[in-house]
């Protein structure tokens, strides 16, 4: 049962008029006595007292209370009312919360934060200030001395600030909220402090005749270092064709390294009672380091994260997505279940994040390459890419998709604006793999072969690479690097054979017939 808000110090007393919020005994206290409240209410009023030095957002509470899923205004106002009820709020007191119409609401009280004395010698733990990451885009200053830039600049941070929103993963201060920043010399980090967020993208704009030159920073507020930064050049009679594609490039980035400066942070930090966030963070950690036993240990992550919280659709999706991963290695021990297991955790997944795009191209991905069901993840990842057109990944699955319908013409496009999106992704690798099954069943053997071998450099046991570049040299005539290549295959998995690829890509009769050809041509046995 939910009593507190996930990542809140769990040995806080936090004192305010006559009550005490007691987060470790999940109660309220006004003097002695208890006062009742629905788990639900209390989780909402600990994240308005803990988020007291703002204005939170309704979309910032269904984020941190209902973990993103979708709850009506009545919902929202049944539990506010419900906190005032128990704080002593009436009618039009609002000495503890106080509504700020068509912005949100702040716990506008004082507030004394006691640790409990047994605590105190205890190991020091480090908790996140919110569930999940968050970032502020501050509006860019104009240094081109020219006025007309502001309202170019302006609508670029709209635009920047609209795509970061389109990730469920985010929390992004609204843009109402940082006009106020507008020509102001402020620290970041005071900044970020005051907004509560851990990350700050700021920006100057230079002019210099028709080219215009937008430097551009991200800020990580727990060090005050800079996890990123790009300088963008262009000419300006590009327009909003310009505007959009430094919104893409921007955002790919940016996304990117929040991801692994999360995944970092989580992996770090010892928390006492790890929330399901923390736990796929930690999981992702294990996944990424691409070995049967990490992809193990991730999947133990997962599973703990829908533990502690069985509605969480990020957990599910990438539990399902360990399973397709161990089918790529060839160690599923039983497939018909193991497979199975995976389909179900990716339409359950579907099934709670409608309108999380990263969840839904994970199930899609799960549905097709496990369950084989070409047309329901299709589906699935058409929703993704509505929902968020600059998620890398969903290009990137759908991709894979094509190729599995045998539309190695449509996956090519798909694929190489997946790498676009998102040019320093750690999962490149992945993007290039998928390249190369394209080039290879298009005919495009060298294309093929240096992709693939650019993938496996950066991953040298990925087995779907090795698969490709085997294939892609025995078609091209080079047998003696194909049938090394096969050698490390084998190596590392000694059950693979001919008989074996159906089990590995669902892909049509005539690719499935080629790949076959070329890797029993480079020596792999039937």
């Amino acid at each position: 049962m939910m009593c507190k808000l996930p990542g809140w110090e769990t040995r806080m007393l936090c004192k305010f008029g006559l009550y005490t919020l007691d987060t470790e005994r999940c109660e309220l206290r006004r003097n002695t006595d208890r006062v009742d409240l629905e788990p639900q209410v209390f989780s909402l009023l600990c994240y308005l007292v803990q988020e007291r030095s703002r204005i939170v957002t309704r979309e910032d509470l269904i984020a941190a209370v209902w973990s993103g899923r979708l709850v009506s205004d009545s919902t929202i106002n049944s539990r506010i009312s419900a906190a005032r009820k128990a704080v002593g709020d009436r009618g039009s007191s609002a000495r503890m919360i106080r509504s700020f119409p068509r912005r949100g609401y702040r716990f506008v009280a004082g507030v004394e934060i006691e640790l409990r004395a047994s605590d105190l010698a205890g190991p020091e733990t480090v908790t996140p200030a919110n569930q999940r990451s968050s970032i502020v885009v501050l509006p860019f200053t104009n240094l081109s001395r020219e006025i007309e830039q502001d309202d170019f600049i302006d609508g670029l941070v709209d635009d920047i600030t609209t795509a970061l929103t389109q990730f469920r993963q985010l929390i992004v201060v609204p843009r109402s909220l940082c006009n106020s920043y507008k020509g102001r010399t402020a620290d970041v980090t005071q900044i970020t402090r005051e907004l509560n967020v851990r990350f700050a993208l700021e920006g100057t704009l230079r002019k210099d005749g028709r080219c215009i030159r937008i430097n551009m920073q991200l800020v990580d507020s727990r060090s005050g270092t800079n996890l990123w930064a790009r300088r963008f050049e262009s000419d300006q009679s590009d327009g909003f064709e310009f505007q959009d594609k430094l919104t893409a490039a921007v955002v790919g980035e940016v996304v990117s390294r929040l991801e692994q400066a999360e995944i970092d942070f989580h992996r770090r930090t010892s928390l006492a009672a790890p929330d399901a966030y923390s736990r796929v963070m930690r999981g992702t950690s294990s996944l990424y380091e691409w070995t049967p036993a990490s992809i193990d240990a991730a999947l133990e992550q997962y599973q703990l994260a829908m533990s502690a919280d069985p509605d969480f659709a990020p957990a599910y999706a990438m539990a399902s997505y360990c399973y397709v991963q161990r089918q790529s290695f060839g160690i599923l021990l039983d497939r018909p279940q193991e497979a199975a297991a995976g389909v179900s955790l990716a339409w359950r997944a579907a099934e709670l994040g409608k309108n999380d795009s990263c969840a839904l191209t994970r199930a899609a991905h799960g549905v097709s390459a496990l369950g084989q069901d070409i047309g329901g993840g299709m589906s699935l990842v058409e929703q993704a890419i509505a929902l968020n057109p600059n998620l890398s990944a969903a290009w990137y699955v759908r991709g894979w998709l094509r190729i599995f319908r045998g539309d190695t013409t449509g996956a090519l496009p798909d694929l190489d604006h997946a790498r676009r999106l998102s040019p320093y992704d750690r999962l490149v690798f992945k993007i290039n793999a998928a390249m190369a099954y394209a080039h290879f069943f298009a005919g495009q053997y060298d294309d093929a072969s240096r992709l693939a071998l650019s993938a496996i450099r950066e991953r040298p046991n990925y087995m779907t690479g090795l698969r490709v570049a085997a294939a892609s040299d025995a078609a091209a005539g080079r047998r003696s690097t194909a049938k090394l290549l096969v050698t490390r295959m084998t190596n590392l998995d000694p059950r693979i054979g001919v008989s074996t690829l159906p089990l590995l890509l669902p892909l049509q009769p005539a690719e499935l017939y080629k790949w076959a050809d070329g890797l029993r041509s480079a020596g792999l046995p039937d």
